[in-house]
């Protein structure tokens, strides 16, 4: 059904993930069970796809119950039919890192945050909010009808 990816394919992945997409979306577990999707900024750092969200919000409160997630990168549309423009969905388990604010690893990322979110310098550092990260379980990337490829991660280790 899908391809395996390869070299090519890798190197696309990496360019959405390192920013190259037009709009990105977490779903989450929600209440009654259904999917909750929220639109989300992802930082990819070190190798790992970052998220700073408050733990006030639904999607963080779904998290809590069931940390199983999927991101959603849409890249920019170019072809006429909608439905055969590339796409890319990370699946995996997402994971609180607790760091006090003035820990250097917080304000690493905080600071390096902010170079992809303006404002997030300010509201990083409520109480709220703090980083997660994305352990990834499976890539699933779609460049259009007939070229879905997938990567598995579970032996990348």
């Amino acid at each position: 059904m899908y391809q395996k990816t390869n070299p090519e394919i890798e190197k696309k992945i990496q360019n959405i993930l390192e920013g190259d997409y037009e709009i990105s979306v977490l779903g989450t577990n929600g209440k009654d069970n259904f999917p909750f999707l929220s639109k989300i900024i992802p930082m990819y750092k070190n190798k790992k796809l970052y998220l700073l969200i408050s733990d006030l919000s639904e999607h963080t409160q779904n998290i809590i119950l069931n940390q199983y997630v999927s991101i959603y990168f849409s890249l920019k549309e170019l072809n006429k039919t909608k439905s055969n423009n590339p796409r890319l969905t990370i699946n995996g388990i997402i994971k609180k890192h607790f760091l006090d604010k003035e820990d250097k690893e917080f304000v690493d990322l905080l600071n390096s945050y902010q170079k992809i979110e303006n404002g997030s310098k300010m509201w990083g550092m409520f109480t709220d909010f703090n980083f997660y990260s994305l352990e990834p379980h499976r890539a699933l990337y779609i460049e259009g009808f007939g070229k879905a490829y997938q990567k598995e991660y579970k032996n990348d280790k």
